[in-house]
């Protein structure tokens, strides 16, 4: 999913963006029975942060469409360590990236975040892993782990497909997280 912002915003601002395109994106992979083990989010600068910060900016600089003078976009992908559909593990993944590769200095004008590596949700789950076993772990301790990590997951999911339900019958704005109502949120509108 991809925002474009009606006017520049600071990186702090655009980081709760962030955060409701992320929210968007796991409902809608739900919605659609996939999961995701991957992420890709892109920033695009707005032109005026040059003016801003004249020749404190060193970054790479590129000239967009219009002809203006633009910061180059941030680019970066992280792995998820499951496949899922999690709100909680994608906002997660999403704003450590996110804050790993924007500069803070710049204004933002666009935002992408990307799902790569759909799978329906029942492939995903009777796909078998492997993994090497070591004398040093213990294995009791990792398997209740899992089981308690799998029962927390399972409890969002059914209180995702709660939110969809009633979004679908109430409209979009039926359900709003504390986020939305943030100075900079776009959800509502």
């Amino acid at each position: 999913s991809g925002q474009v912002l009606h006017c520049p915003y600071e990186a702090d601002k655009a980081r709760i963006i962030m955060m409701e395109m992320a929210d968007a994106l796991s409902l809608d992979l739900v919605s659609k029975g996939l999961v995701t083990d991957q992420l890709v989010v892109t920033i695009g600068y707005d032109s005026k942060s040059l003016e801003t910060l004249g020749c404190d900016y060193t970054g790479k600089i590129k000239v967009n469409h219009y002809g203006k003078k633009v910061p180059e976009h941030a680019h970066g992908t992280t792995n998820l360590k499951r496949k899922t559909s999690s709100t909680k593990l994608i906002i997660q993944a999403a704003i450590e990236l996110y804050d790993r590769i924007v500069d803070k200095n710049l204004l933002i004008r666009r935002l992408n975040l990307s799902a790569n590596h759909l799978v329906d949700e029942k492939e995903a789950q009777e796909e078998t892993t492997y993994e090497q076993y070591n004398l040093f772990t213990d294995y009791d301790r990792l398997e209740k782990q899992k089981k308690e990590e799998n029962a927390a997951l399972e409890k969002e999911r059914k209180l995702q497909q709660a939110m969809l339900d009633i979004k679908s019958r109430f409209g979009k704005n039926a359900v709003l997280k504390g986020t939305n109502f943030l100075e900079g949120a776009t959800a509502r509108e």
